[in-house]
């Protein structure tokens, strides 16, 4: 193995163990120190590859947006049978939303919030990961392109799905959380109608 190729796979085991704690445990336990021990690796070892915490966080974006994609079109698979585009497409954002990978990047998010460091790492991190982002959105909502406010409701679909995921985090009333995703349903279906002309 050359030593680029070394480089390469100690670089990835960090990544994959950094996410894998996150996951697993929130950002207050992915410390440095849990990584490094997950990942089976020396302390010099993390700090050449991720010389701050922030950026270790913020590296972890990548991968999570990959897993929050997969989770996507599984769960776009799933409800594939639906006839009614706009609840499939919503039900499929909803249950996408409900994976621990999308959690997990929110909490990234809630964190930056009192961490100078960590939200200018994330900035950038988002920033490519955005392009990502709106080309799954964009291909999820593919069957509405033809309405010329499709993209007002993938934006707000998407707002209030990424909002409800953070209140089911401490409100865990399915019952509430299902008939907020029906109404929201019921407001696109109502925005994507468009005025018969006369």
């Amino acid at each position: 193995m050359t030593r680029a190729q070394k480089h390469a796979a100690t670089h990835e085991k960090l990544l994959e163990a950094a996410v894998q704690v996150l996951v697993d445990e929130g950002v207050a336990r992915t410390t440095t120190l849990e990584v490094q021990k997950r990942a089976g690796v020396s302390r010099g070892a993390l700090l050449h590859h991720f010389p701050t915490h922030a950026e270790l966080l913020s590296a972890t974006v990548a991968r999570l947006v990959q897993m929050n994609e997969a989770a996507v079109w599984e769960e776009a698979k799933a409800l594939s049978d639906m006839p009614d585009p706009v609840e499939r497409i919503i039900r499929t954002l909803a249950n996408a939303f409900a994976h621990p990978s999308f959690a997990t990047e929110l909490e990234l998010w809630a964190v930056a919030r009192t961490d100078g460091a960590l939200r200018d790492s994330l900035r950038v991190a988002e920033r490519r990961a955005r392009e990502s982002r709106d080309r799954v959105v964009q291909k999820l909502f593919s069957p509405l392109a033809a309405n010329p406010r499709m993209t007002r409701v993938a934006e707000l679909s998407t707002e209030f799905i990424r909002g409800l995921t953070l209140t089911t985090i401490l409100r865990k009333d399915a019952i509430k959380r299902e008939n907020l995703i029906r109404e929201w349903i019921g407001v696109a279906q109502h925005m994507l109608k468009l005025p018969e002309r006369e």
